[in-house]
């Protein structure tokens, strides 16, 4: 029963992830992230500890339920709280970077 719950969650969170917009998340990170990461290529980040999007896409990239948690959960310096669906976007966008 706990098992059946559990994969229950975890193809919401991934259906929802899916519906995700890229568009709107590059949007996102680029207005909310870059003070801090580096969201593109070649970029340098504003904050040597915060690892850019293309390493965290390398990492984290084929889970974009794991994604939209580790943005949902509190990091150090973050100037906003967003909102569960501005994560799956980000994370959609963190999705489309090289992996």
């Amino acid at each position: 029963m706990l098992g059946t719950l559990i994969l229950f969650a975890a193809s919401l969170l991934v259906s929802s992830a899916l519906a995700a917009d890229p568009d709107n998340g590059r949007l996102l990170a680029a207005n909310q992230c870059a003070v801090c990461h580096a969201i593109a290529p070649l970029q340098r980040p504003e904050v040597a500890a915060a690892p850019p999007f293309d390493v965290i896409a390398r990492t984290y990239g084929s889970n974009p339920a794991a994604l939209v948690l580790a943005i949902l959960g509190p990091h150090p310096r973050m100037n906003f709280a967003p909102q569960r669906s501005d994560a799956e976007d980000i994370a959609a966008y963190i999705a489309t970077l090289p992996q």
